[in-house]
C-alpha cells in the first residue's frame, strides 16, 4: 500500500534567491490583520508557489519552525485562497505565535475570499 504525500511538492516552494528578489522588486504588498505580510506577484509556471521569510523575532528556532509549518499547512489546504500563477512570500509578524489553524484560516478567508479586489492582480500589468 502507498501513501500519498500530503506535503508540498518541490515545484510549489520558492527556494531560489532570484525569486525571492523577484517578488520583492515586482510584488504587490498586502497586510492580513496585522499578522501577516504576503508579497505576491505573477509567474508563468500555471501554479502557485509558496515562500517564507520569518524573522528571527517570531522566537527560536523551535518557535520559527512551528510558524512555518503553520503556514504552509495553511496553503497546502487552502491554495484556492490565493492566486493562480502567483509567487507569494508570506512574510508573519511575531503575533502570528497567538493564532492556531483554525483562526488563522479563518483571518485569511475573510479578507482573500472571492470579494477581497486587494488580493489579485492584472495578468498584463505584471508580466
Amino acid at each position: 500500500m502507498s501513501f500519498k504525500k500530503e506535503g508540498l511538492s518541490k515545484r510549489e516552494r520558492l527556494t531560489l534567491n532570484r525569486d525571492f528578489e523577484r517578488v520583492f522588486k515586482e510584488g504587490k504588498k498586502i497586510w492580513i490583520d496585522k499578522y501577516l505580510l504576503i508579497i505576491y506577484t505573477h509567474n508563468k509556471l500555471g501554479y502557485r508557489r509558496l515562500g517564507l521569510v520569518v524573522s528571527s523575532k517570531i522566537g527560536k528556532a523551535c518557535e520559527r519552525n512551528k510558524v512555518k509549518r503553520l503556514l504552509r499547512e495553511v496553503f497546502r489546504k487552502n491554495k484556492d485562497l490565493f492566486p493562480e500563477s502567483a509567487d507569494l512570500v508570506i512574510i508573519p509578524h511575531p503575533n502570528v505565535k497567538t493564532l492556531n489553524y483554525w483562526e488563522l484560516l479563518e483571518i485569511l478567508k475573510t479578507h482573500l475570499s472571492k470579494g477581497d479586489k486587494n488580493f489579485s492582480y492584472d495578468e498584463n500589468s505584471l508580466s
